[in-house]
């Protein structure tokens, strides 16, 4: 009939696949979408792929070791989860550095388009040095800073550092526990990142953080396999309570708008033919028994002829 509109039929969009950076204007995420099924609370990460195998984010006010050797980028992780809280969640953070200057963190993280100092003029973020080397006066110094501006998000980088103030493992133990319900009290989620050496069985310096933290996200350094000269950067989920992930290795990367991850798991490439055919068992060939030479029966006949003597 005329003057009736036709219903158009869905179709897909187009348009370029998402990156997983951070745009110049990312949705903001609903609250009732981050309610999990299961009444799971998540705090989104900033980075849309991982928060999908997140199903949703970390989950509230727990404890996440981000673990890593150096060069994979578990500083720029950690800034991007809090930028993107601060900025677009409401959710104010702080970030502990034990070791980097903080004036220099602040310059060096702003040359991916992050307005880190607007964020601290907002009181929406602290970035802090504190000079002090004890255990209690840190986890004071945490506490009065998510105190301050009502933060929602921790970072201490590293954890790795914060042990030299300790004598034994179980001062350890016990000082992560107390810092682990004094950032539960205050009702933050925090990053702990720690540092490992390449190809590492254990995730965190003693190997006891890992049993205590509610999450473990590890980075990697990978060798291409297309190219053995040539690495590549990786991410995996070790640990999330409350959460169904995956185990695979995923694509990570750095680019100038901060860090994504792939949707693609690394596997590793098929050797060449003659490398297979390298690896192949050699096959058992069947001997005849008519080839077979009795010795013993050989002998029973008496003499020392060539035919036998020389085998």
């Amino acid at each position: 009939m005329a003057g009736k509109k036709t219903a158009k039929s869905p179709g897909k969009r187009g348009g370029k696949k998402s990156s997983g950076r951070i745009s110049s204007k990312p949705p903001v995420p609903k609250k009732e979408s981050r309610q999990h099924r299961v009444g799971i609370e998540r705090v989104p990460t900033g980075i849309p792929a991982l928060d999908r195998m997140l199903e949703g984010g970390l989950p509230k006010e727990s404890i996440t070791l981000l673990s890593g050797a150096c060069g994979t980028g578990k500083s720029t992780f950690a800034m991007q989860f809090l930028y993107y809280g601060a900025k677009y969640c409401d959710e104010p953070g702080v970030y502990v550095t034990l070791e980097e200057d903080a004036e220099r963190l602040i310059s060096n993280m702003s040359l991916f388009g992050w307005d880190i100092r607007g964020l601290i003029e907002q009181k929406k973020l602290i970035v802090i040095k504190p000079e002090v080397y004890k255990f209690e006066s840190i986890r004071q110094i945490i506490g009065d800073s998510i105190d301050k501006i009502g933060a929602k998000r921790l970072v201490v980088d590293s954890y790795s550092v914060m042990l030299t103030y300790f004598s034994d493992p179980d001062e350890i133990r016990n000082g992560l526990v107390q810092l682990d319900r004094e950032i539960k009290k205050m009702g933050a989620t925090a990053l702990v990142i720690s540092d490992i050496k390449d190809n590492s069985e254990i995730f965190s310096t003693t190997g006891v953080e890992e049993f205590i933290v509610d999450g473990v996200i590890v980075l990697y350094l990978m060798k291409d396999p297309k190219c053995p000269f040539r690495s590549k950067r990786a991410i995996a989920i070790r640990k999330m309570r409350a959460t169904s992930h995956p185990l695979d290795y995923f694509d990570f990367s750095i680019g100038p708008g901060g860090v994504s991850v792939g949707g693609s798991r690394m596997v590793e490439a098929k050797p060449a033919r003659k490398e297979r055919q390298a690896q192949k068992k050699p096959r058992a060939v069947p001997v005849k028994k008519s080839s077979v030479i009795e010795l013993g029966a050989l002998r029973a006949k008496g003499g020392h002829s060539w035919k036998w003597k020389h085998l």
